[in-house]
């Protein structure tokens, strides 16, 4: 997964700007609670702590710089920022560090914690998030195609495309799935899915999100499944190197047939996304998928996932290869197979 990238909006609006105005007041706020270093002489310093190691205290001044500081001329540290943390399982809310010689504290809204040395300190701030810029945008775009000659001329094409914005609490994410297949210049493939999604975020990990999707497939005989829906979500996480959440919204599903069937009922639609960056050159394991559930019918329900690694090239640039793998369970008539599996080997750009 690829970090954030700024992006403007034009055109705010004053009740916009007076928002935006009281955030960054807030942020520089908080940027101004500076740690504070007491010498055993009595003297004190602003800035903030780098790091413990070997018995020196690495430190970092606007006025006086880097500085490196023996540990037994330190009194006490006290950390400015205020930030959560899990220790030993439990998690702590708005915590700030007072370090001494003999004893290092961990204040918190839970009560004040004893740290059993300063090295604990240092992992322990660590774990500390970035906050999320007020506008942000990410996406990514795959290319496979292949072309193959002999007894027969095979021509294949899939394009995806995936963007998401987020600003401040709420999250827009697009989608498209576009592929297109023809033997001897007779097309026998020829399908595309596009989607919204709108996420509101109520807390840190809980959401409310809204939903719809646009669907053809000529060869499986649909001619437009549209669905829009309401639900909730939950992320589990959401850092630089792993990324997971869950969806799950009651849908209105409306079904048109090229043989002339309609279909329309309720349904339940469960959505997961999943994304393991291994290491910071970007190599990444994903994995995606929508199920969709009927309500009139128990039989009437299909899968879409996506499952898949990149491999970094260059820059934005990497490899994929992923398997799709569909299933309609009440296809249209009972000649058009349920499951359809394809492998490809592509191109990715992320931005």
């Amino acid at each position: 997964m690829k970090a954030f990238t700024s992006v403007r909006f034009p055109d705010l609006s004053r009740q916009t700007l007076r928002a935006l105005s009281v955030v960054l007041l807030l942020v520089l706020a908080s940027v101004a609670r500076a740690d504070r270093l007491h010498f055993s002489d009595g003297e004190s310093i602003t800035g903030a702590l780098v790091g413990i190691e070997d018995g020196v205290v690495s430190w970092t001044s606007a006025i006086l710089g880097d500085l490196s500081v023996e540990q037994h001329h330190v009194e006490s540290i006290e950390t400015g920022d205020r930030f959560d943390l899990k220790i030993s399982g439990k998690e702590l809310n708005n915590c700030w560090m007072y370090l001494q010689r003999n004893r290092q504290l961990l204040h918190c809204d839970e009560g004040v914690q004893t740290l059993s040395s300063w090295k604990l300190v240092i992992a322990a701030g660590e774990t500390l998030k970035e906050p999320l810029p007020l506008l942000a945008q990410k996406g990514n775009l795959v290319i496979a195609a292949e072309d193959s000659s002999g007894n027969n001329n095979i021509t294949k094409y899939n394009v995806e495309a995936r963007s998401e914005i987020r600003f401040i609490e709420s999250r827009h994410t697009l989608a498209l799935r576009y592929q297109e297949e023809s033997v001897d210049s007779q097309t026998t493939r020829n399908a595309w899915l596009t989607s919204y999604q709108y996420d509101q975020f109520l807390t840190e990990q809980w959401f409310a999100t809204g939903n719809a999707f646009y669907q053809e497939d000529e060869f499986r005989e649909l001619d437009q499944r549209t669905s829009a829906g309401l639900g909730m979500g939950y992320q589990f996480l959401d850092t630089a190197y792993v990324n997971l959440l869950t969806k799950g919204s009651l849908n209105y599903i409306d079904e048109r047939f090229t043989t002339g069937e309609t279909r329309t009922t309720p349904g339940f639609l469960w959505n997961l996304d999943f994304a393991w960056r291994f290491n910071e050159e970007g190599m990444e394991f994903f994995h995606r998928h929508v199920m969709l559930q009927g309500f009139d019918k128990g039989e009437d329900w299909e899968l879409t996932t996506t499952t898949g690694f990149k491999y970094p090239i260059n820059g934005r640039f990497s490899s994929v290869v992923q398997l799709e793998y569909d299933y309609d369970n009440l296809p249209a008539e009972s000649a058009v197979d349920k499951k359809d599996q394809k492998w490809s080997i592509g191109v990715n750009y992320d931005w």
